[in-house]
């Protein structure tokens, strides 16, 4: 197909530039600085004797929770304490270590960095289409004899590979720094959640694991549409990367002042934290499942989509 040189040329564009490679060495660096620094000040007394450092976690939580409940602290902090309490008495009654660090431990412990790739591709999404605008270089890609659909079209797909391709390192890097430090073991090994009700169950990580990877990819679509839409809309490569970056950051700050608000779990930026719904728990923002808001973020990623296509199909370029 023809239209698979386009994709090819995106694909060229966004791995000849030096930021690329920057992007994909940065959670590696930090993924392998994170294990060396865990090996070094690992205290092997401690994960030895943790059922008393864990009984002193309780006492200490315990004491907090009861000046928390007392000063009429936030009803947020106080669930955690009561959770944390909860589960770490689970685990001393039945022998379950949370100092036991395995490969796939290390992949849960490590599942924040994705938040690194969120930032690295919407740099990557918001400058693929206002950069051609601000080169000037789209023109010479409009006269091409392919429909702009197309031309957008193979940017998005582009774009998407790459967040996708940036995930996979990762994921991999994670997995091969953990098992060649702690071991390639732990399939089996298990970790505690607390229940709405109040029951604390047992989970085997490497569920968690697999279903964190699912619904970042999720989020990352998502994402790139919204990145996508906003550097169709800004010529400008800088402001559109400024402004995603904003929308980003604002949408999660509005989402922290709002959370109280029932129309709350219709917004976007609600919905964009999958990884905290795997388990059924959603502390900040209630009556969120994690079905609801998969199917909230695939309505605003099609109307994002329509958007973009839409201004960029009817969008004037100056000669």
């Amino acid at each position: 197909m023809k239209w698979l040189s386009l994709l090819t040329n995106e694909w060229i564009k966004i791995f000849s530039r030096t930021r690329t490679w920057i992007f994909l060495a940065i959670p590696i660096v930090i993924i392998i600085g994170i294990a060396v620094y865990d090996k070094v000040t690992t205290d092997v007394e401690v994960n030895e004797n943790w059922k008393q450092e864990l009984t002193q976690t309780v006492k200490d939580d315990q004491k907090a929770l009861d000046d928390a409940k007392k000063n009429g602290d936030n009803a947020i902090y106080i669930d955690s304490l009561e959770s944390a309490i909860k589960q770490n008495e689970y685990a001393i009654a039945n022998d379950i270590s949370p100092y036991e660090t395995t490969a796939w431990q290390f992949m849960k412990d490590m599942a924040w960095i994705s938040s690194f790739i969120g930032l690295f591709v919407i740099v990557v999404a918001s400058d693929i289409v206002s950069n051609e605008f601000a080169k000037g270089t789209i023109k010479m890609l409009l006269i091409r004899p392919y429909s702009r659909w197309k031309i957008l079209l193979s940017k998005f797909i582009a774009t998407l590979a790459f967040a996708f391709v940036m995930w996979l390192v990762v994921i991999v890097a994670t997995w091969l720094v953990g098992g060649l430090a702690y071991g390639f073991g732990g399939m089996d090994q298990s970790y505690l959640i607390t229940t709405e009700d109040g029951q604390v169950k047992e989970r085997l990580i490497v569920e968690y694991v697999f279903a964190n990877i699912g619904v970042e990819f999720i989020e990352l679509t998502a994402l790139v549409a919204m990145s996508f839409m906003i550097s169709t809309l800004f010529m400008s490569n800088s402001v559109a990367i400024g402004v995603a970056m904003f929308t980003l950051f604002a949408g999660n700050t509005i989402v922290m002042l709002l959370a109280t608000k029932d129309w709350v779990i219709y917004t976007l930026f609600a919905n964009m934290d999958l990884s905290v719904l795997i388990d059924g728990q959603n502390q900040m923002v209630k009556d969120l499942t994690l079905p609801f808001s998969i199917s909230v973020l695939a309505v605003y990623t099609a109307i994002m989509l329509a958007i973009t296509f839409t201004v960029f199909q009817k969008r004037d370029v100056k000669a």
